[in-house]
């Protein structure tokens, strides 16, 4: 399909002076290069009825009739899909990968742009949407989370319960799942179905990988064995279901009720949530990489076995997996909210991008959906290495070594942390810093320890180690030393040291003391709709089944662990009350959470943007004394709440309740200044909660668990009024959770007066100071306006945007300021976004020497692993050349860089190269998977191309910053022309306005 272009043409140059542009720094990014032609994974919708809604609907007339209604269905989406197939026939690589019929009727292909367009132009297609690659994202947890006291007291194990695990498979040959538990029987032949998994399908084969680029491996080769030759849905089936291993290596087949702490420690590995629930197995990975088949396995768990009869659906299924930062109108959305409406409870894992701003993703995002982030529990299992003749070292060695771990060398102290390169270590083992507060990653160490000739890196933590695996790199063995062997390494004088593989995982113990508090990789949530995370588990080094081993056990870390422990008590939850519905599933699950602890906070609690309702409790699970929620969702998310200068605003949302309560209040967990949130009975069977917020007393306040600085580089955040709902009924509370983001905006209005531009309304004004509220305004020439791309429907699935996500993938209007050697390029779009730069990534290429070619590209994105927004320079091959802040303003500055629809990319003209007297050309390329659907192929890794504007501007010079602090009065320069005026801190489609060229 091609890409929308604006073109503007102005006879005009920059007259700029050139500097040396800096060294050449490593490959970070991909090259600069003209979007890709080549096929890509999409999703083509049907204007058509799903079956399940059509048996749902002929139902009453009896089985039989709703089983020939399914067969019409699919039939008519068969026949859609055999159109789109005519239009790639005789394409080399472009192929139809599955069809859809249960949930989202439709049929997923390879297609490039052109056959795309095609495709979106049939009759009785409503979309097409690129399809996103998703990744993979239990004694002590049995112990902590309540399952051991649920077993105790009701007997409850998940009878008759069937948990759909889709993932890498299920290796049911271990003894987990009650198979021969040898390697022999796994390397086969082998029996399948099992007595515990009854069932299952490989959708992916071996060698598929979505996101590889040899083409053949894009394509699924399904098959009937869902055998998991990678690892990850063994370790999570056995979470979510395992009958548990006995120390000898057995299956076991004993009494879950008389099982205690110190029987379940003696265990090789422990029981699953629900030990008697059956598995199925939906298989959406190879043996490594990425996968574009989940919207597949999400319609098959409403047809198990294709009949079309769909009463044998899946009563749970399990996503441990996804992507970062997807919202909540990824497409993959919709098919999980199918399932919840048929019935089906779907657990998601959060995602492991830890505590930054909007991290958890798809399908997370689900409003139905329960997402779960992941807390400690007591128990560890860790790796260790040996100081020779000397004592055990206990720690994590790095996931990322492919080499084999064993080396034996001196260890060498550096001094620092490693993040710039070193020497003085060859043929050492390099002892860097790994403080609280890193100015960079474990990767960067090991590459200047590598450069440097080490042999290896300890990395030295004072105090706790915390929850996050460290990488390192392929080549050189990296091992993060925990509290208190830093403390025996630091006492022990001149020492070598023995990396030894051999010792991973061996070292079980407990620690009191990190039971109930937050994993740091687990991602901290969004803004709406709902409360997102929902509830966390146990999701830290937790032990279950290693696939392959016959009766083997590995340790894994993150939400992918606590994800199978919710779904196990999701089962547990549906044996007890067969007639319940997903919702009311969820709700009991999430408003009986226990709490999870923060020593930073005042409240000594984290908050619901982190954890949900708090960390499962499954025995109050199991009977809460009253449903109370906010329909689907079940937490109450109010979402941003913009209050105009010296205005009050309320905001009410309603909570549905199942029965009387005695007593309801809220519970502030974060605060922030000038925000109430109050509860209130409202109609029978409600209440009312009423959040108020007065501007003048708003501030921007920081959630007291989160690090102001990350990087060594002040962080971007929104202020967050949250907490939770407390009824009491029968004389036992439950907990509704609560988030807002209240802000004040400003309601500046400009237009020309005299020799300036004059700004009327009302600012913000609140001082100095990172949590001070200050309007700015900044002026740029108008260089470009492009129109908006309408809502796609039924007939219309070209040039059109699906969801707000893709409106905020709109360009709008493009314009140009310069400050002395910086230019600052404003985007505005057509829709805000809560989050940018992860899966939309405004572009601009510039042309600095006339030939037609993009010769450097600055990108709106985020520092890996931080809320740090910047605009990074490369060049055409993809190497970092700079960075400046967006907006042109630190991170502790309120720039408004969430939740809105305009930035400023400033650049540097002496990075750029420019030449004087030459015209600079500019192409602004919005890059991501949510955007306008006219163009599908992944241009620009790792997201394609959404939206393009090409411009060749002219920016009159001037010294003033691009954003400056404005008020009501406030007069800025008039450079001439049509103009763009930018005011970030103004309400929700004001924040850009075009002032026409009074010349015409």
């Amino acid at each position: 399909m091609p890409w929308r272009r604006v073109m503007v043409v102005v006879a005009a140059v920059l007259a700029v002076v050139v500097v040396a542009p800096p060294a050449e720094a490593a490959p970070v990014t991909a090259p600069v290069t003209a979007p890709s032609t080549a096929p890509s994974a999409v999703f083509v919708e049907f204007d058509d009825s799903a079956a399940e809604a059509d048996w749902r609907a002929a139902l009453p007339r009896g089985e039989d009739a709703a089983r020939r209604m399914v067969e019409g269905t699919r039939a008519r989406v068969d026949a859609h899909a055999d159109a789109v197939l005519d239009q790639l026939r005789g394409a080399e690589g472009e192929r139809e990968l599955y069809r859809t019929h249960n949930a989202v009727p439709g049929v997923a292909v390879r297609a490039d742009p052109a056959a795309a367009a095609r495709i979106a132009a049939l009759p009785g297609v409503r979309s097409v949407r690129r399809i996103s690659d998703a990744r993979p994202s239990n004694a002590s947890a049995a112990q902590l989370a309540g399952t051991m006291r649920t077993w105790q007291d009701t007997g409850r194990l998940g009878a008759g319960v069937r948990i759909g695990i889709v993932d890498t498979g299920i290796d049911y040959t271990h003894a987990d799942f009650g198979g021969p538990g040898t390697v022999e029987a796994f390397r086969g032949p082998r029996t399948f179905p099992t007595a515990k998994v009854v069932g299952g399908v490989d959708l992916a084969g071996d060698d598929y990988d979505s996101a590889s680029t040899d083409p053949s491996r894009t394509v699924p080769r399904p098959d009937d064995d869902p055998l998991d030759c990678e690892g990850h849905g063994t370790h999570v089936a056995g979470s979510a279901a395992g009958y548990g291993v006995n120390a000898d290596g057995s299956t076991f087949t004993g009494d879950y009720s008389a099982l205690g702490p110190e029987s379940l420690d003696a265990m090789r590995i422990g029981p699953g949530a629900a030990p008697q629930a059956r598995l199925y197995a939906i298989r959406v990975f190879g043996c490594a990489g990425a996968t574009a088949l989940l919207p597949q396995a999400l319609d098959r768990a409403l047809d198990p076995d294709g009949d079309g009869d769909l009463t044998d659906r899946l009563d749970v299924v399990n996503l441990s997996l996804g992507t970062d930062f997807a919202p909540a109108d990824d497409p993959v959305n919709d098919f999980v909210a199918r399932l919840v409406d048929a019935g089906v409870t779907v657990v998601a894992a959060a995602g492991n991008g830890g505590d930054v701003t909007d991290a958890v993703g798809a399908p997370a995002t689900a409003p139905g959906a329960i997402a779960v982030a992941s807390v400690r529990d007591a128990g560890v299992l860790l790796d260790a290495a040996q100081i020779v003749g000397g004592p055990q070292l206990t720690g994590q060695y790095g996931v990322d070594f492919t080499g084999t771990l064993d080396v034996t060398a001196p260890v060498v102290a550096v001094g620092g942390e490693g993040c710039a390169p070193f020497d003085g270590v060859r043929g050492a083992i390099a002892l860097l810093e790994w403080p609280a507060e890193r100015a960079c990653g474990s990767a960067v160490r090991a590459d200047n320890a590598q450069a440097a000739g080490a042999v290896g890196v300890l990395l030295a933590t004072d105090g706790d180690q915390g929850g996050a695996r460290i990488a390192g790199n392929a080549t050189i063995p990296m091992f993060q030393l925990d509290g208190p062997s830093t403390a025996v390494l630091r006492g022990a004088g001149p020492v070598r040291v023995h990396l030894d593989g051999t010792l991973a995982g061996t070292v079980a113990t407990r620690v009191p003391g990190i039971a109930d508090t937050v994993s740091e990789s687990s991602a901290r949530g969004t803004r709406g709709p709902g409360v997102k995370p929902d509830v966390a588990a146990p999701g830290e080094t937790i032990v279950s089944a290693a696939a392959g081993t016959g009766s083997g056990r590995i340790s894994e870390t993150g939400t992918s662990m606590a994800g199978p422990f919710v779904a196990g008590v999701a089962a547990l939850v549906r044996e007890a009350h067969p007639d319940w519905t997903p919702t009311q599933v969820k709700t009991a699950i999430v408003t009986t959470a226990a709490d999870v602890r923060a020593a930073t906070a005042p409240s000594g609690l984290q908050a619901p943007m982190r954890v949900g309702g708090g960390r499962v409790d499954a025995r109050a699970a199991l009977d809460p004394p009253v449903l109370a929620g906010d329909g689907a969702a079940v937490g109450v998310g109010f979402g941003v709440v913009e209050v105009p200068a010296g205005q009050t605003v309320t905001r009410t949302r309603t909570i549905q309740v199942s029965g009387p309560v005695s007593a309801a209040r809220y519970e502030p967990i974060t605060t922030v200044p000038g925000v109430s949130i109050t509860v209130a009975p409202g109609v029978p069977g409600a209440l009312t909660v009423t959040l108020t917020a007065q501007a003048d007393a708003l501030r921007h306040t920081l959630d007291p668990t989160m690090s102001p600085v990350q990087h060594g580089r002040p962080r971007q955040y929104v202020a967050d009024a949250s907490g939770r709902i407390v009824l009491t009924a029968g004389g036992r509370e439950v907990r509704v959770p609560v988030t807002s983001a209240p802000r004040p905006v400003s309601t500046l209005t400009a237009q020309r007066g005299g020799d300036g531009i004059v700004l009327g309304g009302a600012g913000l004004d609140q001082g100095s100071g990172s949590e001070a509220y200050r309007s700015r305004a900044g002026v740029f020439s108008l260089l470009a306006s492009s129109p908006e791309l309408p809502a796609c429907a039924p007939g219309r699935a070209l040039g059109c945007v699906t969801g707000e996500t893709g409106r905020g993938g709109d360009v709008r209007w493009v314009g140009a300021a310069r400050a002395g050697d910086t230019i600052g390029i404003a985007v505005s779009m057509w829709g805000t976004l809560p989050d940018v730069g992860a899966t939309t990534v405004p572009t601009v290429g510039f042309d600095v020497d006339g030939d037609g070619v993009v010769d450097r590209a600055v990108g709106l994105v985020k520092v890996p692993e931080t809320d740090v927004l910047v605009a990074r320079v490369v060049d055409a091959e993809g190497r970092e050349l700079d960075t400046l802040p967006v907006n042109g303003l630190p991170g502790d500055v309120d720039s408004r860089v969430f939740d809105t629809d305009t930035w400023v990319l400033p650049v540097r003209l002496s990075v750029l190269g420019a030449a004087p007297g030459r015209p600079l050309s500019m192409q602004v390329r919005v890059e991501g998977d949510y955007g306008p659907v006219d163009v599908t192929t992944p241009g620009g890794e790792p997201t394609a191309p959404v939206d393009v504007v090409d411009l060749a501007p002219w920016v009159p010079a001037g010294d003033a910053p691009l954003l400056t602090p404005a008020d009501a009065g406030t007069r800025l320069p008039d450079p001439g022309g049509a103009l763009l005026v930018v005011v970030p801190q103004n309400g929700e489609g004001t924040r850009a306005a075009v002032l026409p060229d009074p010349n015409g």
